[in-house]
């Protein structure tokens, strides 16, 4: 049974305040700057291999295997990924667009933003729920049928997100809170987790993230692709009640010219509202006289 304790959630700010001053401006984009073993990122149509020093972009999809992660936005926002996680980058919280967004399919997610820092609010999104922090420290986690989230530090909301992805009304979560969305039930607030799921956060999520040293700020590493994305990649993603998933449509249609994908994403989602008047299409109309 683990225990969060109040001393060392208020490192937190102090730990982002020092990073920030020992790497500000060493990042020129956000990236991996740590992982056990190199991370699967699916970006356009292809799969390929991320490791530490890797930059991240936009829309793409950055998922762990059995080994831990960690993504920094800038000195002022990390985010630590559990084994077996996935999520997808929406928006990078650059000047062009001030709200970082990740959405996450499955698995841990850990979040420290710094209160005012160069990302500004922070939004999370899964399947059932959306959390919003201005500042502090987050752990969410999304399983089958289930997204909580515990307010390490900071005041967050949540609001409960329904089968096209639009979010209800948001509810406060305070310092030490926690917020629970089964499916088919309203979202919840508690003054404390249950014992159940402080046993079962990550031992790296029960301290405070750290950002990686300074030498790994600066690496510059080339993106390795491995291979063009097949079915069993994306699947999950593809049968997600997410709101994003019309743009992975448009984004995986030129997956289809691949006889072997598109048998496979038909076998399994060819009647679906999205991919069945792709597939499918319905005959064009008679003309007069015919």
């Amino acid at each position: 049974m683990m225990t969060l304790r109040a001393a060392s959630t208020t490192l937190v700010l102090a730990v982002l305040l020092s990073a920030h001053a020992s790497v500000a401006g060493a990042f020129e984009r956000p990236a991996i700057t740590q992982a056990d073993q190199p991370l699967r990122v699916l970006r356009g149509v292809a799969v390929y291999k991320g490791t530490s020093g890797v930059m991240v972009q936009k829309d793409d999809i950055v998922e762990t295997g059995e080994g831990a992660g960690q993504l920094e936005m800038s000195a002022d926002m990390m985010i630590m990924l559990a084994p077996q996680t996935r999520v997808y980058l929406a928006s990078l919280g650059t000047a062009q667009a001030a709200r970082l967004e990740l959405v996450v399919l499955a698995g841990w997610v850990k979040l420290a933003n710094k209160p005012g820092g160069a990302n500004g609010r922070v939004t999370v999104i899964t399947p059932l729920m959306r959390v919003t922090l201005d500042g502090g420290a987050s752990i969410v986690h999304v399983s089958e049928g289930k997204s909580e989230m515990f307010a390490e530090d900071g005041a967050q909301t949540v609001a409960q997100v329904d089968g096209r992805g639009k979010p209800g009304a948001e509810l406060k979560v305070g310092r030490e809170q926690y917020a629970l969305r089964p499916d088919g039930q309203s979202a919840r607030v508690l003054a404390r987790p249950p014992k159940e799921f402080m046993a079962e956060v990550p031992i790296p999520f029960r301290d405070p993230l750290t950002a990686a040293p300074d030498r790994l700020k600066g690496a510059k590493v080339a993106i390795v692709k491995l291979r063009e994305a097949e079915f069993a990649d994306i699947a999950p993603w593809l049968g997600a009640d997410l709101a994003l998933r019309k743009s992975l449509v448009s984004r995986y249609t030129a997956r289809l010219a691949d006889p072997t994908f598109r048998q496979q994403l038909d076998a399994q989602l060819g009647q679906s509202a999205d991919w069945k008047p792709i597939l499918h299409p319905p005959p064009p109309p008679l003309k007069p006289g015919h």
